[in-house]
């Protein structure tokens, strides 16, 4: 095999592991079918039903402590009414079609960022190379910048980003990711998976901002001995792993994007989107960041 050859089959094989990864992270971290769950499911709803005769509507801050138990269904999403018929959400539906449109919107993103990839290396062909650089040199910057600033507002203003979490049960009982240690800090399931995320964002964001602007002073990995010569070698770039790290991050956060679609919460200090084109524009961004990040990586293997 060519050295030429050689390094494009490595570079592949690191993002599909990416992507293999990020599409199969559903199951690995505790994605149930209905059936698993349906005991509980009808259980909690029963407790749902005895809890509303007895009490009446409850407040914003009542919904907010109660989203804790969220995996026990024990209060409803407050939804944005006026934005969308809570009716005819998606998480009205019925279970099996809740979880079919989870995953058919979860592989669509991943689909259309292959679109976008295709996008990006046709202008990176069809643009002078002065225009198109700045995709590599000011826009991972960019980039890195707003997810550390969005890494500080999972604390600053942590009621936003708690309301982005996805209880657990969501779509038909489909969503069941753990959140081991929470009772043990002290964290409900919401401030778990919002604080854990933002310390990522902060220190995967920091780390490609560095590796962008000085790379000299970041390790870099090779193979030495690869070539048909033994004399090149397959070169891992200082940016290679921040760039897949920002990849599989976004990957992660996806399904609080959806979230937001399918059950429509209100968020605090955050307008409704209009319903459904501003999901849809939520969406394609999902898909344009993944692509990013994609070519990013594949670009600092050499």
């Amino acid at each position: 095999m060519s050295a030429s050859n050689w390094r494009s089959t490595s570079a592949h094989a690191l993002l599909l592991f990416c992507a293999a990864f990020s599409a199969f992270s559903t199951p690995s971290l505790g994605f149930q079918s209905a059936q698993t769950t349906s005991t509980l499911l009808s259980r909690s709803k029963s407790n749902f039903r005895e809890q509303q005769s007895t009490t009446a509507p409850h407040s914003l801050l009542s919904r907010d402590n109660s989203r804790s138990h969220s995996q026990l269904f024990s209060s409803p999403i407050e939804t944005n009414d006026q934005a969308k018929d809570r009716a005819t959400l998606v998480s009205a539906q019925d279970d099996q079609t809740q979880q079919l449109t989870f995953l058919g919107i979860f592989s669509g993103v991943f689909i259309g960022s292959f679109a976008f990839l295709n996008l990006y290396n046709t202008l990176e062909v069809i643009l002078p190379s002065t225009i198109f650089n700045p995709f590599y040199t000011i826009l991972p910057c960019v980039l890195s910048s707003a997810f550390i600033s969005a890494g500080i507002a999972h604390f600053a203003l942590e009621d936003t980003f708690t309301s982005f979490v996805p209880p657990k049960g969501s779509w038909g009982g489909l969503w069941q990711v753990p959140s081991p240690g929470a009772e043990s800090l002290g964290l409900t399931y919401e401030q778990y998976h919002s604080f854990w995320s933002g310390i990522a964002e902060v220190l995967v964001g920091c780390w490609l901002f560095a590796a962008t602007l000085r790379p000299d002073l970041l390790p870099t990995f090779g193979a030495a001995g690869v070539g048909d010569d033994g004399s090149d070698a397959l070169i891992i770039g200082a940016s290679t792993i921040p760039a897949a790290l920002m990849y599989l991050l976004t990957a992660a956060v996806t399904p609080a994007n959806i979230y937001m679609y399918t059950h429509n919460p209100v968020v605090p200090r955050i307008p409704a989107l209009p319903y459904p084109w501003g999901h849809a524009g939520r969406g394609l961004l999902q898909c344009a960041l993944l692509a990013v990040f994609y070519k990013l990586t594949i670009h600092s293997i050499s």
